[in-house]
């Protein structure tokens, strides 16, 4: 591959400078869920590599979740991993009371909400008799209420309630991931736990069963707060997201129009795709077509759908159901590589499990939809739905199919997302001609791998992709940054897109350079 180079770097020793590692390229990007679920860790990603995992942490039996059936697709349809973080409409916390000759000693629940079963046991097996207010405490988290089914246990032995200990009960707790002391420890120590009926076995205290509210999670529980790590916040520290599926909080409800904007610049921000399902209240291709154009939200990263999906409830009631997870699988495939299963070339396939579509498409709507930006689910056998259009909701405000394609914009996100990682090690360095050689010599052999994937165009003279970093590039910048401009081709496109890179210790940001600035690049 012939790539424009700065004439400095043909002498340059890669070797010379730390920091200048080859690109990842093989990596797999992660697919985060956000989202409610009926218990479990809040504002805070858990990684599942599997279903059961999504009912150890967040499921109930029986318990009707729209985020769990779109895991439950997402692995069905080959997706890896997936990060999920639950939202919570409640903060109230279920709380188990040991009773002792003082006062009971209570244990608020760490995960909010209404289905957090836990119990406790209290024990002196060890503990000496010089140690009067010495006790073992143990802690389980149930599948269900009164279940034998023990998910998760932790067991304190020989805490104690002396405030002035190192090991009291509260300072203790400071590590578990299932209770805190909700108040200060009594003065004595709590009474053993012995199982009803029994003189001497070992028994439980199950957390009280107070009514509390538990309204599901609006549109700002979604989002959260940047400062606080709160929501879609709580992925800030995950480096490579290549989507996000963005779960409403109601079944019947949609995103509202603020949590999708900053949903989007968060996706942005991170060049990820953001997923999300048709709002409830589109019903006919009309309906779809005339919100889009009231809504006007165009992203060139956001994708959706029409219809909406359906399953059947363990009452037979038909409702609503997430299609975001077997999007996400489909989109997550290896980059580079199209080894979906089709049964229609150029369709991404999705296994849907018994999932019903609320309307019937036919060649005239999928030609409506894509022009409004929105995808369609059509079903091609007993068990397999295509989506089709393979649009993002750029629409018409795209440049070019860079932008439009969802594949393609797939692509050049992935590429995007790995460059600005991948000369992270700028913002440690003084910007200088060293430095510019080293970055150029990186990108460059990535842009190499990259067209041999077959991801970028092949040919003539600078078809694939460029990196420019030179004195022009980072002509007046502040010390300590550095800025350079990548070209690339994605094979089958019909023209380059350029980007400016500007790495700082404040983060890397990005913007598409227009054609006039490509040219006078390849110049």
């Amino acid at each position: 591959m012939s790539l424009s180079v700065d004439a400095q770097s043909a002498c340059f020793d890669p070797d010379s400078l730390d920091g200048a590692e080859d690109i990842a390229f093989a990596a797999d990007p992660l697919t985060a869920f956000v989202g409610p679920a009926p218990r479990g860790p809040v504002d805070r990603p858990v990684q599942l590599s599997s279903a059961a995992d999504f009912e150890k942490h967040f499921g109930v039996p029986g318990f009707r979740c729209r985020m769990g059936f779109a895991l439950r697709q997402f692995f069905a349809n080959g997706g890896g991993s997936a990060w999920v973080v639950r939202v919570s409409g409640t903060m109230q916390r279920r709380v188990v009371a040991l009773p002792g000759p003082a006062g009971p000693l209570l244990l608020r629940a760490r995960n909010p909400g209404p289905l957090e079963f836990l119990r406790a046991s209290v024990d002196y097996d060890g503990v000496a008799d010089d140690s009067p207010q010495a006790f073992n405490l143990i802690v389980q988290r149930l599948r269900a209420d009164a279940s034998i089914w023990i998910e998760e246990q932790e067991y304190f032995r020989r805490v104690t309630v002396m405030p002035d200990s190192r090991d009291y009960i509260g300072k203790v707790l400071e590590q578990s991931n299932l209770v805190s002391l909700a108040e200060p420890a009594p003065a004595e120590r709590p009474a053993l736990t012995i199982k009803a009926g029994s003189l001497r076995e070992a028994g439980y205290v199950a957390a009280a069963a107070t009514p509390m509210q538990n309204p599901a999670p609006g549109d700002y529980d979604l989002i959260g707060a940047a400062a606080a790590g709160t929501g879609l916040n709580a992925l800030r520290g995950l480096q490579d997201i290549a989507s996000v599926c963005l779960i409403s909080g109601a079944t019947d409800a949609s995103i509202g129009p603020v949590a999708m904007v900053a949903a989007d610049r968060f996706c942005r921000e991170r060049q990820a795709l953001l997923i999300v399902d048709p709002p409830a209240r589109w019903r006919t291709v009309q309906d779809v077509v005339s919100d889009q154009q009231r809504s006007g939200f165009q992203s060139p990263n956001a994708v959706t759908w029409f219809p909406c999906t359906r399953v059947r409830d363990a009452a037979g009631e038909s409702v609503l159901a997430s299609a975001a997870g077997a999007v996400a699988a489909a989109l997550a495939s290896r980059v580079g590589t199209r080894d979906l299963p089709r049964l229609h070339d150029g369709a991404l396939v999705m296994q849907r499990g018994g999932a019903q579509l609320d309307s019937r498409l036919d060649a005239h709507d999928l030609q409506r939809l894509a022009r409004a930006g929105v995808n369609s689910l059509v079903r091609r056998s007993a068990n397999h739905h295509e989506l089709l259009g393979k649009v993002t909701q750029a629409r018409h405000a795209a440049p070019g199919a860079g932008f439009r394609e969802l594949e393609q914009r797939r692509d050049v996100l992935f590429i995007l997302r790995r460059i600005r990682l991948g000369t992270r090690w700028l913002a440690a360095t003084e910007s200088g001609p060293q430095q510019w050689r080293a970055l150029v010599t990186q990108v460059q052999a990535f842009l190499a791998a990259l067209q041999e994937s077959g991801m970028l165009a092949g040919g003539h003279r600078a078809s694939g992709g460029f990196v420019r970093c030179d004195a022009q590039t980072n002509r007046g910048l502040p010390p300590g940054t550095v800025a350079f401009t990548v070209a690339m081709t994605l094979a089958g496109a019909t023209r380059a897109l350029t980007y400016r890179f500007t790495q700082a210790a404040t983060g890397c940001r990005i913007s598409e350079l227009g054609k006039a600035t490509e040219l006078a690049l390849t110049g």
